[in-house]
C-alpha cells in the first residue's frame, strides 16, 4: 500500500486503466505464452507503480525507466501496452523540477516514436501513447507545481504569523521595561525606606507608605496601558467568549449580531463593555438567562443586554464596573440606560460615525 496516506485509494483507482491493456490483449487472440508474459509484466509493474508514490525525486527515475521497459516489451504484441507509457509519464511530476519533468516527457515521446517506427506499430498505439503522455503528464506537472505553491504560501503565512508574535512579545517586553522599570525600582526603594522608618518615625513611614500606594497604582495603570495593544478586544470574539463563560456557569446565553460595518474603536470599546456586563451578571445578578442583541439603526449602534436576575441595587448601579462603562461611553458620545423588570434590561447606544 502506498506510504503517502493522503492519497487514500487514488493509486488503486488509476489501476483501472490496466483493463485497456487486457482488453486489447484478448481482442488479438493471444497465445498462451503472450498471456503468461503479459501477466508477468503486470506483476513486475505493480511494485514499480506503488513504489513511485513515495520514491524520492532522486530515485523515481528508476521507476519510470522500469515501467517504460515493461511497456516497450509488451507493446511488441499488444498495442494496449500504451497505458504503461502513460503511467510512466504520470510519475514525471515527482522529479521535483518542472524542467526535468518536461524533459522526461520529451524523452518518453521520442521513445514512443522510435519504438513505433522500429516495430512498425499502428497509430492506435503511438497516437494514444503520445496524446495521453502529454495530457496526463502535463496535468500532473501543473497540479504538482500548484500544490508546492500552496504549501509555500501556507509556510510563508505561518512564518509571518510567528514573526508577528515574536515582534509583539518584544514590543511588550520593551514597553514594560521602558515604562515601569524605573517605577518598580522606586517602589523597592520606598518599601525599604518604610521598613527602616516604621520603628523610628511612624508618621514619616505612613507618608512614605501612602506615596508607595500611589506609585504602585500608577504602575498598574501603566501595565494596563502597555498590554492593551496586545489584548485588543473584538466584539465577535467576546460574544463567543461570553457564551462559553456564562454557559460554563449554568447561565443560558443567546445573542444576535447583525452584519454591518463597525469601526475598530467602537468594536474594541463595545467588546470591553460587554465583558464588564458579563462579569456583573456572574458576580451580582444570580441570573439563569442572558441575551445580547447588537444592531444598527439609522446612525446608531445599539447593544441590548438583558438578564432575568435580581437586578441592580444602588450600590451596584454606582459600582466601579458601571462607572467604567459610563466613562468609555462618554468618550464615544454614547448613552447608557438600565431598566429593572424581572431582571435588568441594559441599553447602550453609540453613534456609528465615532472614530476616536
Amino acid at each position: 500500500m502506498p506510504q503517502n496516506q493522503g492519497l487514500s485509494i487514488t493509486p488503486y483507482v488509476w489501476l483501472i486503466y490496466l483493463a485497456i491493456f487486457f482488453l486489447s490483449l484478448f481482442a488479438s487472440n493471444p497465445t498462451e505464452q503472450q498471456i503468461l508474459v503479459s501477466v508477468l509484466g503486470v506483476f513486475l509493474f505493480l511494485p514499480l507503480y506503488f513504489n513511485g508514490y513515495w520514491a524520492s525525486a532522486k530515485t523515481v527515475w528508476r521507476n519510470i525507466l522500469g515501467i517504460l521497459l515493461i511497456g516497450s516489451y509488451l507493446a511488441t504484441f499488444n498495442v494496449g501496452a500504451s497505458v504503461f507509457f502513460i503511467y510512466a509519464a504520470a510519475f514525471c511530476c515527482t522529479l521535483n523540477n518542472p524542467r526535468k519533468a518536461i524533459f522526461a516527457l520529451v524523452v518518453i515521446s521520442i521513445w514512443i516514436i522510435l519504438l513505433s517506427w522500429y516495430f512498425d506499430l499502428i497509430i492506435y498505439f503511438y497516437g494514444i501513447a503520445l496524446v495521453f503522455t502529454w495530457m496526463i503528464g502535463g496535468l500532473n506537472i501543473h497540479q504538482s507545481e500548484m500544490f508546492k505553491n500552496r504549501q509555500e504560501l501556507i509556510l510563508s503565512r505561518q512564518e509571518t504569523h510567528d514573526l508577528a508574535k515574536i515582534a509583539e512579545r518584544e514590543r511588550i517586553a520593551r514597553d514594560l521595561h521602558d515604562s515601569i522599570g524605573h517605577t518598580f525600582s522606586v517602589i523597592t526603594l520606598k518599601a525599604e525606606l518604610v521598613g527602616k522608618l516604621i520603628n523610628k518615625d511612624s508618621e514619616r513611614a505612613k507618608q512614605e507608605a501612602a506615596e508607595l500606594e500611589t506609585i504602585s497604582r500608577n504602575a498598574l495603570k501603566q501595565i494596563r496601558e502597555v498590554v492593551s495593544g496586545f489584548r485588543a478586544s473584538d466584539l465577535k470574539a467576546e460574544l463567543a467568549h461570553a457564551k462559553y463563560v456564562l454557559e460554563s456557569n449554568g447561565v443560558e446565553f443567546s445573542y444576535q449580531f447583525d452584519q454591518f460595518s463597525i469601526s475598530e474603536v467602537i468594536n474594541k470599546e463595545l467588546a470591553i463593555i460587554l465583558k464588564e456586563l458579563v462579569t456583573n451578571v456572574l458576580k451580582h445578578a444570580d441570573a439563569t438567562q442572558v441575551s445580547a442583541d447588537i444592531t444598527q439603526i439609522n446612525n446608531e449602534i445599539i447593544l441590548h443586554f438583558n438578564d432575568n436576575g435580581r437586578g441592580f441595587n444602588n450600590k451596584a448601579t454606582h459600582g466601579f464596573g458601571l462607572k467604567g462603562i459610563n466613562e468609555r461611553l462618554d468618550k464615544l458620545s454614547g448613552n447608557f440606560s438600565i431598566q429593572q423588570d424581572k431582571g435588568a434590561k441594559i441599553t447602550i447606544s453609540v453613534p456609528s460615525g465615532t472614530s476616536s
